[in-house]
Parts: C-alpha cells; sequence; structure tokens
C-alpha cells in the first residue's frame, strides 16, 4: 500500500519534529558541559539525533524510506530546500551509520592512515550543533503554512519552558 501524506499526521508530528530538534540541542550542550560517565551517554544522544534530523532536513521526497516524515513534506511543492548539513553529510553521516547501529571492525581502520576525522566531542559537537541549528533554523523560515508554523512556535515555546531545556539556546545562533 502506497504512503498517503495527511495532513493531520503533519501536524500531529510537529511535536514530534520539535521534540528531535530540541533533544539534539541539549544533548550537543550536556556533551560539552556534562560530567563524566554521563556526559558520554549525551554524546552518543548527540550522534543519533544529528542522523534522525539530518535525515530528515536532507532526504528529497523521491528518496523517502517508507512513512519517513520529511522536511519537505512541509513546504510548497515549488520551494526548493535552501540549507544544507555538509559536515554531517560528507564527513560523518556514514560513518556514524556503522558507529551507532553496528558493532564493525571498521573500527579497528587506520583511520589516520586513510585520512579519516577521528570522532572527539569537543572538536566535533560544537561545529555539528551550528550547522544543524541553522539547517533547522532555515528549514523552519521556509515553512509557510500557518497552521504549520504557529504548531512549530507553540511545540518550541513548550519545550522551551521545561526544566531540561532552560539553559538551552533553541533559537537561531
Amino acid at each position: 500500500m502506497p504512503f498517503v501524506l495527511k495532513r493531520t499526521d503533519q501536524i500531529a508530528l510537529i511535536r514530534d519534529l520539535t521534540y528531535e530538534y530540541v533533544n539534539l540541542m541539549v544533548a550537543a550542550y550536556f556533551d560539552l558541559n556534562g560530567q563524566p560517565p554521563w556526559r558520554t551517554n549525551c554524546d552518543d544522544a548527540f550522534i543519533l539525533g544529528c542522523r534522525k534530523i539530518g535525515d530528515f532536513l536532507t532526504t528529497d521526497i523521491n528518496n523517502r524510506k517508507d512513512d519517513d516524515v520529511l522536511a519537505m513534506d512541509y513546504l510548497p511543492p515549488t520551494v526548493r530546500r535552501s540549507w544544507d548539513l555538509p559536515m554531517w553529510r560528507v564527513k560523518w553521516r556514514n560513518e556514524m551509520n556503522k558507529y551507532l547501529t553496528h558493532i564493525t571492525y571498521q573500527r579497528a581502520e587506520d583511520r589516520d592512515a586513510k585520512g579519516l576525522p577521528h570522532w572527539e566531542h569537543t572538536v566535533w559537537v560544537p561545529p555539528l550543533r551550528d550547522e544543524f541549528n541553522k539547517a533547522w533554523w532555515d528549514f523552519r523560515d521556509s515553512v509557510t503554512d500557518g497552521t504549520f508554523c504557529a504548531e512549530f512556535y507553540k511545540q518550541l515555546s513548550e519545550r522551551e519552558a521545561r526544566p531540561e531545556s532552560k539553559m538551552v539556546n533553541l533559537k537561531r545562533l
């Protein structure tokens, strides 16, 4: 049965989309400011959040898998994506697929010999956080449907009021 996009589902899912964006920004904050050992869990949460929000923001409609929710679902059909996640897309997305969902021998590879970056959270989280924040807000600026805009605003306001979000800047950096 082919996937059918329903407006009521789109509106309902804005809550989940906003949750994922906020979770990404909160994970970045505590990844950089938290104490071991739970800081390491925030690092994993940040990387997983990058994967989820990255797929949402950069997957084209014709590449949709099953019933994935895509940023392009919220834009008029004539609007083209004005954002990108080059650092995530080029350096980390495929790498982190292996690290997040598989325990592979690729982890033992000589990354230096292959010219591959090493994951060091203090080096990579700040620029990735900023890249995702910019892409999210560029996406949000492209949403023109009044109902969608109002729901995104409502959901972000509710998330900002939560204790775990109060110290994290969820606006455009």
